[in-house]
């Protein structure tokens, strides 16, 4: 018997090693577990003018632009019956009031805050959540 029939040839190696590969990737699964989709924030039951929106507005709002210094806009958020009045669907454009459609950066409202970036979904999701229950002093 002759030796070169024990030796592997290099055509016999690659086609052996291919086949060793597919053999174990066929054996191997992958499940992909997509996780169900999570709201942005987690709004409160109530959601309080003082306690929820009072700080976004003071924070993102009220200390940059709409105070009785600087009174941008002619609006003074200081002056809740002001707040108020922006944030009902009668003084606003296509029934969205004009605080809402201005922090969602809708088209033909102005973009707020007009200086730095836009509000995060949960800030609007939390405003509007408090106009949609009637914009109250709570």
């Amino acid at each position: 018997m002759k030796l070169s029939t024990f030796l592997i040839t290099p055509r016999y190696a690659a086609a052996g090693l291919l086949l060793g590969l597919g053999s174990l990737l066929a054996g191997c699964s992958y499940t992909s577990v997509v996780p169900p989709a999570q709201p942005a924030c987690a709004l409160p039951t109530t959601v309080s003018y003082k306690t929820d929106v009072l700080p976004i507005l003071t924070l993102d709002c009220r200390n940059s632009c709409h105070n009785p210094q600087l009174l941008q806009g002619n609006f003074n958020m200081d002056d809740f019956t002001q707040v108020q009045y922006w944030a009902t669907t009668e003084n606003g454009k296509t029934g969205i009031p004009w605080m809402l459609g201005n922090i969602r950066h809708d088209p033909g409202f102005n973009n707020m805050p007009q200086v730095g970036d836009k509000l995060d979904d949960c800030k609007i999701a939390t405003i509007k959540a408090w106009i949609d229950a009637g914009a109250l002093n709570n």
